[in-house]
């Protein structure tokens, strides 16, 4: 199956998240695999620096890429953080903002004096992930970048950068290295929030992204390679609400010049005031392309960082509960129902899992079920199924219409709350 992440009209070139994995293709390839779905095959193009292609070469190969589909987007983020336990007790019982906006307008005379305010709020991330294949364990690397934006150690980074880690450490400008804790995520905006024990720490200072013109000059601040720690490029705004495709989340983003390499996901985007203004996330690559990176708006950050900190994750954010895979050609249906004896009729979007007790299990929706409709508008793809779902609002009933086999069914779902494993 083909999940069209990296070509489509939101996205022409090929995107990719820009953290630094020592060894993603092994990881992808060796996830656990649940026994009772072994009948279904979804290759799914995962983007990221290292994007995984790969082809359907026989029954071995079609087993491993239905490992990978089983970790769908849709799924509940459950491996995200295991050492992020009983949030209940770490966040105050008040709501509390733990940003600060600029309100001092500051002048530097060079980019040099930028970078040394802002330098040491500026972390690397490396990320341990534990994966298993067949009876052994082994633990795997990747890197990003983060931002200090409190004195007791709150850091802001890529949803992506931290996913399935067993362990996170951050590195200090100073080389000092501390543990963190995974608070809180949204997977929607792809940003996470950590915590390090720690205190009088240099932060940065939140702008306002709305003022940002198109040749605005900005600095990036990161960790690319995973170990060219707190480098900085500079460049300008080449655009702005740029709409990109990433992993089946359509993201509005801010569009630079300034150079953005694997490990820079996470790091700051910043404005010629010292104000951070966005978080790095993602670049086009290609041989005839350069100088295209993007940054997740610190406003839109702003909106949802209250609700991180206080609850774990984005209150209100309407969820099914399915894994998703394609199948886009009549060939490919075809090979299905010959190779796995599966009923497969018709060309589109099939669910490849229910989550346990979600909406789409209760509303009687199952694996392998072709979504047709979603509350009356034909589903064209996954990122359009995507984009029906969050225009719903939680608790509004709608209608799903599946063809399971020979047969079209309608069922009436209720839309629930997406909350991630970490905040239950």
């Amino acid at each position: 199956m083909d999940n069209g992440n990296n070509r489509n009209e939101n996205n022409p070139t090929n995107l990719y998240y820009q953290y630094n994995s020592m060894a993603y293709n092994q990881i992808q390839e060796k996830k656990k695999m649940s026994s009772l779905k072994k009948t279904l095959i979804i290759a799914v193009v995962v983007c990221s620096i290292f994007s995984l292609l790969v082809g359907l070469t026989g029954g071995f190969l079609a087993s491993r890429f239905y490992e990978r589909a089983l970790d769908l987007k849709n799924e509940p983020a459950s491996s995200t953080s295991v050492f992020a336990t009983d949030q209940s007790e770490n966040r105050n019982s008040e709501n509390k903002s733990i940003y600060t906006a600029s309100n001092i307008e500051k002048e530097y005379g060079s980019v040099a004096d930028i970078y040394a305010d802002t330098v040491d709020a500026i972390v690397g991330i490396v990320v341990e992930i534990e994966s298993s294949s067949g009876w052994s364990t082994f633990t795997s690397t990747s890197s990003g970048s983060g931002v200090i934006i409190s004195k007791d150690g709150y850091i802001i980074t890529n949803n992506h950068v931290i996913a399935n880690a067993k362990k996170i450490t951050v590195y200090l400008n100073a080389k000092e290295s501390y543990t963190a804790e995974l608070v809180g995520l949204d997977v929607q905006l792809d940003l996470a929030l950590l915590k390090i024990d720690a205190d009088n720490l240099k932060y940065m200072e939140f702008g306002n992204s709305d003022e940002i013109v198109v040749g605005e000059m900005v600095l990036v601040i990161g960790n690319p390679l995973g170990y060219l720690n707190q480098s900085l490029t500079v460049g300008y705004i080449s655009g702005l609400q740029r709409e990109i495709t990433l992993a089946n989340e359509k993201m509005v983003l801010l569009q630079t010049d300034a150079a953005v390499n694997p490990g820079n996901s996470g790091g700051a985007l910043i404005n010629t005031k010292g104000e951070l203004i966005g978080i790095i996330n993602a670049k086009s690559y290609g041989s005839e392309i350069d100088g295209i990176g993007f940054a997740i708006p610190i406003n839109d950050i702003k909106d949802v960082l209250d609700d991180v900190v206080n609850y774990g994750y984005v209150k209100g954010r309407p969820y099914l509960g399915v894994g998703l895979g394609e199948i886009t050609s009549q060939s490919t249906l075809n090979w299905y129902n010959m190779m796995y004896g599966m009923n497969l009729t018709k060309l589109g979007v099939y669910v490849s899992n229910v989550e346990e007790g979600s909406a789409a299990e209760k509303a009687g929706i199952k694996e392998f079920d072709c979504i047709a409709k979603f509350n009356g508008t034909e589903v064209l793809s996954m990122t359009h199924l995507k984009e029906l779902i969050d225009k719903c609002t939680v608790g509004q009933d709608v209608e799903v219409v599946v063809v399971r086999g020979s047969e079209t069914i309608t069922l009436n779902v209720t839309i629930g709350e997406e909350v991630p494993a970490t905040s239950k």
